[in-house]
């Protein structure tokens, strides 16, 4: 039988107002973190997460790329579980880009420490001879729910 051991959200923004900062190219930025409290876990530890980040890039005269990156850390080691990623056509027709994600984590190893941190880092990366203004506008989220069997 399953067990639910914990569930977090981590919500950045619920769409209303811009959010600060803003991508600068290529550099990985902070979207969400949440810790999942794993007590007294059974066999077979497992992680469910979705999540969803919302931009626009004006002035981007050529294709560029939005990416989503999940780690897992636990016992001080963190592991890439999940990457994503999209491309941002240029044009004001297809912005502002949203970008849906769900996926998980199996095995995951019972820490002793009881707890499993998922930290989500999202990238912007365009031709850097051009100057784009981007906005981060939300929603952004990050849902995760761990469970075991008895």
């Amino acid at each position: 039988m399953v067990k639910t051991l914990d569930a977090r959200t981590s919500q950045g923004s619920n769409g209303i107002g811009i959010l600060s900062p803003t991508f600068t190219n290529g550099v990985p930025l902070l979207m969400a973190q949440v810790g999942l409290q794993v007590k007294s876990p059974g066999s077979w530890i497992r992680t469910f997460f979705s999540g969803s980040i919302k931009f626009q890039a004006v002035n981007l005269p050529i294709s560029g790329f939005l990416g989503v990156e999940v780690y897992r850390e636990s016992d001080g080691l963190q592991q890439l579980v999940y990457q994503v990623g999209t491309v941002v056509r240029p044009g004001r027709l297809v912005s502002p880009c949203a970008l849906t994600i769900n996926g998980s984590d199996y095995n995951v190893p019972a820490p002793s420490s009881g707890q499993v941190t998922y930290t989500v880092y999202s990238v912007f990366t365009y031709n850097p001879q051009y100057s784009i203004t981007n906005f981060r506008m939300g929603p952004e989220s990050f849902n995760a729910t761990i469970y075991s069997d008895d």
